[in-house]
């Protein structure tokens, strides 16, 4: 692959034995003049030599080396300054051949055949046989990333527990698809009963005074009352019988509740489900509970699919949600500070209480608050809400106010008891929508079978209309009598078998042949079939639909007019969100979001705001592709994608969880992927920032330059958190090794540039010093009226110029997007070649480079649209070769 003369000649490769071919005596006296005096024997400089007077050019190792010779010698990085320079016409006659030997000898394409990774091999299952819930197990293998990416086929090694668990999928599979016959289902109907402490909300269970106690009415499931040993094993009617009563005291805060309380039962899948809304769950049934105070009786016939749980809701308690959200209503919170100041009073003081503290314990803390006579109920602050009150879990009077509410409406009322609980069934079986769906895609799979046939003559039908879906392309007579013969063998030595049982064994073999697991068996230039496939797996990460193999079966999908559309159909389709998540996850790093926990001294952080940064990636990256927008965007953009969770990084005040478009001016220090909080909380370690991480990030995804890895003996860099050693100087101490500063020189500076910010992408212009343990145990108080966490204090101010190579000087992130922006093609050159990776799975060879300069050029005259340069690359000769 050809990179950015940026760094001269970093390798390790020494001459090898095999095929070799002589170096002409030109060539020859060339580099014994120019470059053996530093690159001879064991003492070579960075480990290359170039004294021999052979190449190897079958191995990938050789032509690396030497198209880094090239590229060094095209560049004029190479001989460096103070060494004998070559004239003008002996250097282009140098670069000449090495180009010539190296488009023979790593021209264009040269690909091991590819295996589907993860997510491909998931696609193609749930696409294949219609199984849109079909997910592999977590026992699965993990695909290893090469050259960036987890679907480079050099990386996609097919191990013996692969093979395994291929073959265990196969057989689930099949029995998916073809279950065995096992005449009718008759199930013996049975009575569970399930008492007070069977049942439990978010996993705890809240018993008093006999009963099960529901006191919340959030719009969250969650809040109702599930049974911890019941599921529905089969599908049917079951008849449920609740006992139930409502507890009030004269002790309560709330007004003495005269109308019914109103009691919704609702269904889930066990497993699943437990902070969804109601609304998107089924209701099976409404009651009404007299506040009597005696026990109610109340029954009903319901529906309960496989694996579904029942669960019982208070439905209109005081402690209520939005009507169209989860968090507690803002009505609801605020009306208890209004109506109880003293309340109000003493929650402001206790504060509380430590991170963790129970429920129990803020209760009873505020209420002898409330007891002590020394509040000051005069408190300017009762006259208002507290300070960013709202939904949210940022949001902690929320959380206070919850505690003690619900402690107060267990003890005192008002509550619905649920007394005991008896549910029998199942009393008729019903055909569910799992069964169903099952029913009609077996009936679909076989229904090539003509009316009477034979065993063996339903098969040989059903097989030439699956092996051609299967293996994305057609099949040969000779496949599909192979096992057409695979499968009547079965039927003679089992004469008592079912056509499902015949076939049964025929998907078994299919799923585990090279003709599905892998793609591009084939040397050369890609048939329409193979370009089908590799459209779609790299613009939907799924193989082709029934529109790309007709085009291939017409043998018109080459055609350059018809790769355009359906490049752009593929990409105005729903899966290529699939291409936008895989891309960015890898490109941009954000798949190594899940791994990185921020240190809790530094802020509040939780799921929803790595979701939030995902998202704003994924949208921001998105709109690019759809609006066809310049390149330059990503390097500076005038809009992003935030929601209230982005206000962590960002600062500002949105409102609300739905991501909406943002815009700002451009040259700032937001916009672009270098003003992403995931990019930078990525190339970060959770704790403080490291330049060495983002450097090397900028210069492999930003400046397309690749590195060798560091050395084994050399220790890493550590993040200083007591603030007595700058940065800078660690970096400079580092770089006082001659082996590390041959790459330091060029990846420290970069990296310097985007020490502003944060390890989770927030701008500082202070180093943070941590002044207590990461268990510290600062109240919940101080963490949320503080914009920081405790224990956190400004350090040393950030130094982040950086002084690159060429001698340009930079100041912060602004200064590298404006010298990124004069120099655009160095970035689009990196982007079309990590494209061109993706796509073609493989690394780039030296001919694969040519064709990227190529595309880059192209792709400029036009107007450097980033779709465009999409239809490009697949409309190169790179693409359409293996």
């Amino acid at each position: 692959m050809r990179r950015i003369g940026i760094i001269a000649l970093v390798a390790t490769a020494t001459p090898l034995a095999g095929a070799a071919e002589s170096i002409p005596a030109a060539e020859h006296e060339f580099l014994s003049r120019h470059c053996a005096v530093c690159h001879t024997g064991d003492q070579a400089q960075a480990e290359v030599r170039l004294d021999g007077s052979e190449i190897d050019w079958s191995t990938r190792r050789s032509t690396d080396l030497w198209e880094r010779v090239h590229t060094a010698l095209e560049s004029e990085a190479m001989p460096p300054e103070g060494a004998v320079q070559p004239s003008g016409e002996a250097r282009d006659r140098m670069v000449a051949w090495l180009d010539s030997q190296l488009m023979r000898h790593s021209g264009v394409g040269g690909v091991v055949p590819r295996r589907l990774n993860r997510e491909e091999y998931a696609n193609s299952i749930r696409n294949l046989f219609d199984m849109p819930g079909f997910a592999l197990p977590n026992s699965f293998p993990s695909d290893d990333s090469l050259d960036g990416f987890d679907n480079v086929g050099e990386g996609l090694v097919l191990s013996p527990p692969l093979m395994a668990q291929y073959l265990t999928l196969a057989t689930g599979i099949a029995d998916e698809l073809l279950p065995p016959d096992g005449g009718p289902v008759e199930v013996e109907s049975k009575l569970y009963r399930i008492g007070p402490s069977g049942l439990s909300t978010s996993g705890t269970a809240h018993v008093d005074g006999g009963g099960f106690r529901l006191v919340s009415t959030r719009n969250n499931a969650s809040a109702a009352g599930w049974p911890t040993r019941f599921e529905a094993v089969h599908s049917g009617t079951y008849r449920i019988v609740i006992h139930a009563s409502v507890y009030q005291t004269d002790r309560m805060f709330y007004a003495r509740r005269t109308e019914p309380l109103q009691m919704h039962v609702y269904a889930r899948r066990k497993a699943e489900q437990t902070y969804d809304a109601f609304s998107d769950l089924r209701k099976l049934k409404e009651f009404e509970v007299e506040p009597s105070g005696e026990t109610q009786v109340l029954t009903a016939e319901v529906e309960l699919m496989r694996g579904e749980i029942f669960g019982i809701r208070w439905a209109d308690g005081p402690a209520h949600s939005h009507p169209d959200k989860q968090d507690y209503s803002d009505k609801f919170l605020s009306d208890r500070l209004k109506r109880d100041r003293l309340y109000y009073a003493a929650m402001l003081e206790y504060k509380g209480g430590p991170r963790g503290t129970p429920q129990k314990e803020i209760y009873e803390a505020t209420t002898a608050l409330m007891r002590s006579g020394k509040l000051d109920l005069s408190d300017p602050r009762l006259d208002k809400m507290p300070e960013k009150f709202g939904g949210g879990l940022s949001n902690l009077p929320h959380n206070w106010i919850k505690a003690f509410v619900h402690e107060e409406m267990y003890r005192f009322g008002p509550a619905l008891d649920v007394l005991s609980v008896e549910i029998e069934g199942p009393l008729r079986l019903i055909e569910d929508d799992i069964t169903r769906a099952r029913r009609l895609r077996t009936e679909k799979f076989l229904e090539a079978g003509p009316p009477g046939a034979s065993k063996r003559e339903h098969a040989e039908a059903v097989l030439p209309e699956f092996l051609p879906k299967a293996f994305r392309r057609p099949v040969s007579e000779a496949q599909v009598r192979e096992y057409a013969e695979l499968v009547g063998r079965y039927f003679d030595e089992n004469p008592e078998s079912t056509i499902n049982d015949g076939l049964h064994l025929a998907v078994r073999r299919a799923l585990v042949s090279p003709h599905f697991l892998y793609r591009g068996l084939r040397p050369g230039r890609l048939d329409d079939f193979d370009l089908a496939s590799r459209l779609s797996y790299f613009l939907t990460s799924s193989p082709p639909d029934d529109r790309l193999i007709t085009l291939a079966s017409e043998g018109t999908l080459s055609q350059p007019e018809v790769l355009e559309q359906e490049t752009d159909r593929l990409l105005s389709g729903p899966l290529s969100e699939n291409f936008v998540r895989s891309f960015t996850g890898q490109w941009l790093a954000t798949r190594l979001l899940e791994g990185i926990m921020p240190d809790p001294r530094l802020t509040f952080y939780y799921q929803q705001h790595r979701r939030a940064m995902i998202w704003e990636t994924e949208m921001f990256f998105a709109e690019i592709l759809r609006e066809n927008l310049s390149i330059d965007n990503f390097i500076d953009a005038g809009f992003s994608y935030r929601n209230e969770d982005s206000n962590l990084f960002y600062g500002g005040a949105l409102v609300g969880k739905e991501m909406r478009r943002v815009a700002f001016a451009h040259g700032r220090r937001q916009g672009g992927i270098l003003g992403l909080a995931s990019v930078m909380m990525a190339t970060a370690n959770g704790v403080d920032t490291n330049p060495i991480l983002r450097g090397v990030w900028l210069l492999d995804n930003v400046f397309g330059m690749s590195l060798p890895d560091p050395p084994s003996n050399i220790p890493a860099i550590a993040p200083d958190t007591s603030g007595t050693t700058l940065m800078r100087d660690q970096l400079a101490a580092h770089r006082a090794n001659a082996s590390c500063a041959r790459c330091h020189n060029h990846i420290d500076p970069i990296g310097m540039v985007l020490e502003n910010f944060d390890p989770i992408g927030r701008w500082r212009d202070h180093y943070p010093i941590y002044t207590k343990p990461p268990d510290g145990q600062e109240t919940l108080t101080e963490q949320f009226y503080s914009s920081v966490g405790k224990g956190v204090i400004d350090g040393p101010p950030v130094d982040a110029v950086g002084i690159l190579a060429d001698g340009t000087r930079m100041e912060d992130v602004t200064d590298l997007k404006r010298y990124l922006l004069e120099r655009i093609d160095v970035f689009s050159r990196c982007l079309t070649e990590k494209l061109m990776v993706y796509a073609t799975g493989r690394p780039l060879s030296y001919g694969d480079g040519r064709v990227a300069d190529e595309i880059v050029a192209l792709t400029a005259e036009q107007g450097n649209g980033f779709r465009d340069l999409i239809v490009n690359v697949v409309q190169s000769e790179a693409f359409n070769t293996r």
